[in-house]
């Protein structure tokens, strides 16, 4: 007899092909429409249609998800420049010697989470307590946020019942058959002070700082995305239409309520209506653009685009947050190398500036993962990995979107801001002299041939180093962030301030970046927004 998890699949790969709607009626009416089928949204989409008395759209820009580049997370940096990714380019930042960053963003049906390197990474007790008191909302703190976790994996590692949970749609394990680079990453971040866990996600996602194996959404090695988690085994059923290929051009609102979205399918405009909710799921770059297209955002910018302003919302765009990836490589021996591209663990640290929580994460890649302007004045050697410390900016360093036009198709202007506050830059000095001591301890030497950047302690030569290194780590957020001051954008229901039948639900209403990746917290978005709904259904 099948296990339900069998079941699903058997379900998802039967039906992954022939459920996708290829066209809309113009005026198609349902009970919610959700924008987005990344992390947050496939979520909610799953959610809100496993009650058949409820009827949803999910409306998704980019393609399916039939692709051994997404079905295989070792290929993720394949999809990379390709029709999955959203290729947004930043604005030059005078901090990172007005150098532009490539600054992709998920597209396609599971979004960022079916492009990813597969990393489940939670977020710290310390980030949803500051959501909670932020939104003043317990639901959002830690406690309440465990019980989400345990309902959404179905984990596979050693029992922690009173952290982990089995049984749910996502399987979740330790990285296996972990390499001895990796191993000795964890022996040489132990050498530096950094305590070690069992686990990436248990009782150090409670500590100030650690290391362990990651963990990873990955079954038989295939990628577990929400969407096939969550919508693929209902995709087909008659209250549940799945959009691919549309993208979302503005909400329609009238009397201060969302009643649809306008959307763009094969170059015409076609408008569908929610009788309920629209809820946007867009992620920290498509969500404010969407936004501000409908006249929700500051209303003197709006004026400027000729947008008529339906909501000032002031904080619509900005807030923009992500970890600043500092990334710094060795030449190495020749001591057999993993396969690119995964690190199989993680360490996490507090800045002595920042106490009580780690702000520093850090990974390994074994390749050369280095800016181009990095690699000009460092060239990687034949043999090489890469240590990746990265950190959170303070609030002064971080970014903002804006709309260039009010045409969908147009990417927004997007400003990161990095190293814009003077103490970011003291922190990412810091974080490398930590890449540099792990990279050059005894642990990690049977892998080292040599240091090749920075390879210096001078402090104006790191810092040169730092603003030419400096990258993303694709973990954009906070740009519809929650909270009851005047530049929040959702109230604690994930409500748009000001606007009835209008919701956010994807990392931008996060009010900073969680220590780490931003896919499993995305999910838990997903599900709070699925609980908030169903509550007000009754």
């Amino acid at each position: 007899m099948s296990t339900p998890h069998e079941q699903a699949d058997a379900e998802a790969t039967t039906t992954s092909r022939l459920v996708f709607a290829d066209h809309l009626d113009d005026g198609a009416t349902f009970d919610y429409i959700v924008c987005g089928a990344g992390s947050s949204g496939s979520v909610l989409a799953g959610r809100l249609a496993a009650d058949p008395a409820v009827t949803v759209l999910l409306v998704e820009s980019g393609g399916d998800d039939d692709d051994e580049r997404v079905r295989d997370p070792d290929l993720w940096p394949a999809n990379l420049g390709t029709e999955r990714t959203w290729d947004h380019v930043t604005e030059p930042n005078r901090h990172l010697n007005g150098r532009r960053l490539a600054y992709a963003t998920g597209r396609g049906l599971g979004g960022g989470g079916a492009v990813n390197a597969g990393v489940w990474a939670r977020g710290h007790r310390s980030d949803w307590d500051s959501y909670a008191e932020a939104a003043g909302d317990s639901a959002w703190g830690y406690a309440h946020v465990l019980e989400h976790y345990r309902d959404i994996e179905d984990w596979q590692g050693p029992p922690d019942p009173e952290r982990r949970g089995t049984g749910g749609p996502m399987r979740v394990r330790p990285s296996q058959d972990v390499h001895p680079l990796f191993t000795a990453f964890l022996d040489g971040a132990e050498g530096a002070g950094i305590p070690r866990f069992d686990s990436a996600n248990g009782v150090l996602m409670e500590e100030d700082s650690g290391c362990a194996v990651r963990d990873e959404n990955i079954h038989d090695g295939v990628r577990e995305t929400p969407f096939r988690r969550y919508v693929a085994e209902r995709a087909g059923r008659p209250n549940l239409t799945v959009l691919p290929s549309t993208t979302v051009s503005r909400v329609l609102l009238s009397a201060g309520r969302a009643h649809g979205v306008e959307l763009v399918h094969d170059g015409k405009a076609v408008r569908a209506h929610a009788l309920r909710e629209v809820v946007l799921s867009l992620g920290a770059l498509g969500t404010p653009a969407v936004l501000m297209r409908s006249g929700i955002g500051d209303e003197g910018e709006l004026r400027n685009l000729g947008i008529p302003v339906i909501q000032h919302l002031p904080g619509v765009g900005r807030n923009l947050d992500d970890h600043i990836r500092l990334p710094c490589m060795w030449e190495a021996t020749d001591v057999p190398l993993p396969v690119p591209t995964r690190s199989q663990a993680v360490c996490f640290w507090e800045d002595e500036t920042r106490p009580g929580a780690p702000e520093f994460v850090m990974y390994v890649s074994p390749a050369p993962s280095v800016s181009p302007e990095s690699a000009a004045q460092y060239p990687p050697p034949e043999r090489c990995f890469t240590l990746m410390p990265a950190m959170r900016p303070r609030r002064g360093g971080r970014g903002r979107v804006r709309l260039v036009n009010t045409d969908p198709m147009t990417g927004p202007r997007v400003e990161t801001n990095f190293l814009a506050d003077p103490d970011d830059v003291r922190s990412a000095l810091s974080a490398v002299a930590m890449a540099r001591e792990i990279g050059n301890s005894a642990a990690l030497r049977p892998f080292v041939e040599r240091e090749v950047s920075p390879a210096s302690s001078v402090p104006d030569t790191v810092e040169m180093f730092v603003r030419d290194a400096v990258e993303t780590y694709w973990h954009q957020s906070g740009t519809s962030r929650m909270g009851r001051d005047e530049g929040a954008v959702v109230d604690a229901r994930l409500k748009v301030h000001g606007v009835e039948g209008l919701r956010v639900a994807d990392a931008s209403v996060l009010p900073h970046v969680t220590v780490a990746n931003t896919m499993a917290p995305s999910i838990v978005i997903g599900e709070r927004a699925a609980e908030i709904l169903a509550t007000e259904r009754g």
